[in-house]
């Protein structure tokens, strides 16, 4: 049998070989404590953290200090959902959220309904993008929060987070942008919005899994929030506990290799999906979002093939129904279901997504697997 196709690099993705070179020596030679302030295994860990923070800023043009380590986007959305939450009970209760959002913030926000949260969703077009007129509708004295992600993690459709982060700054409420399918992919410059929150994911960018960002920013709007994991105090006391230093050290070398390399990696990543969508033209393929999705994402549905039957034809291609969060649950993805799809729309719909690892022979070996399944 030949080796397996990858075409499931949104859900995760190997860890680069110079990501583990330098995470290696912080496992067993430098392995101290960051928190030790009182010997030189302390503050070799401590400045590989600061070291880390630095590329990881560097790679979204923010302040070193707007930097938080967690354990990956789920407890930083967790982390800043809450946060706001919790601190800002007291002024409104009002959470707007889109309908295409990731597991993490739904079911966030959903718990906050036992503590009292009102939330409204947000609907999205054919396209899968919010209004923003209806946005600037649902605002009201109450909201004290806006959730709406970057870059969709099943349908690659990019929101206009630019225009919503004004408007969320000019009401003088947070807005949380989930970052975890942007970071690598497109370039992010923090200076040129008003987004206060944004959760970052290591393991999406060739870095290791277990370990995250929070983006929480300082001014034009200053962000504040109550922490939820309370302990030592570690990173401003936003996350107390002992630092993961290894797969911190690892998270920064890959923003900062992935940043470097984000022009070619673009170029290379815009062809293949490119390839894909022209081999599965021939088969009247129907594309889920629209042609200006990020190009790591395709979510494409054949009418008359339920995607579950092609899966089993195509075996030795890895790929993937929806969201690798979702992997378990049977019913139609949330987001296609937003989107205006019915049942069946979403019973023949999956997602290929791509890396510049993908290869022109796993390109043209792909399109041979699923052009005999086809047939």
């Amino acid at each position: 049998m030949n080796k397996p196709i990858y075409l499931d690099y949104a859900s995760t993705t190997p860890v680069d070989k110079d990501v583990i070179k330098e995470m290696v020596p912080f496992f067993t030679e430098n392995f101290g404590n960051a928190g030790s302030s009182t010997h030189q295994f302390g503050w070799f860990a401590n400045g590989a953290i600061k070291r880390a923070r630095k590329q990881i800023a560097n790679s979204i043009n923010c302040e070193e200090s707007e930097i938080i380590f967690t354990s990956g986007a789920t407890e930083s959305i967790n982390i800043a959902i809450q946060g706001v939450f919790n601190l800002y009970f007291s002024k409104g209760n009002h959470i707007i959220i889109s309908k295409t959002e990731h597991k993490a913030v739904i079911d966030t926000v959903n718990f906050l309904k036992k503590k009292g949260a009102r939330v409204t969703y947000l609907d999205v077009g054919t396209n899968g993008l919010i209004s923003l007129e209806e946005l600037k509708k649902l605002i009201c004295n109450e909201t004290v929060l806006i959730a709406v992600m970057w870059v969709n993690n099943e349908t690659g459709v990019i929101q206009d987070v630019v225009e919503i982060s004004n408007i969320a700054y000019q009401n003088k409420i947070p807005f949380l942008c989930d970052g975890a399918q942007t970071l690598g992919k497109l370039n992010i410059n923090m200076t040129e919005n008003h987004i206060g929150l944004m959760p970052l994911s290591s393991h999406k960018i060739f870095g290791p899994k277990g370990v995250g960002a929070l983006f929480i920013r300082r001014k034009n709007p200053r962000i504040a929030l109550e922490p939820l994991i309370h302990g030592g105090g570690q990173e401003k006391g936003f996350r107390s506990g002992t630092m993961n230093v290894p797969g911190i050290v690892g998270f920064g070398v890959a923003a900062e290799k992935g940043q470097t390399q984000i022009l070619e990696n673009q170029k290379r990543i815009k062809n293949i999906k490119f390839q894909f969508i022209e081999f599965f033209s021939q088969y009247e393929a129907i594309i889920n979002g629209n042609t200006k999705a990020c190009n790591h994402i395709l979510n494409i549905r054949l009418p008359h093939l339920k995607a579950s039957e092609l899966i089993k034809k195509t075996r030795n291609i890895c790929y993937s129904l929806g969201s690798a969060c979702n992997s378990d649950d049977l019913s139609p993805s949330h987001v296609l279901v937003a989107m205006g799809l019915d049942v069946s729309e979403c019973e023949t719909s999956f997602r290929l997504s791509f890396s510049h690892h993908t290869t022109d022979k796993e390109i043209k070996e792909a399109c041979c697997i699923f052009q005999e399944a086809l047939q």
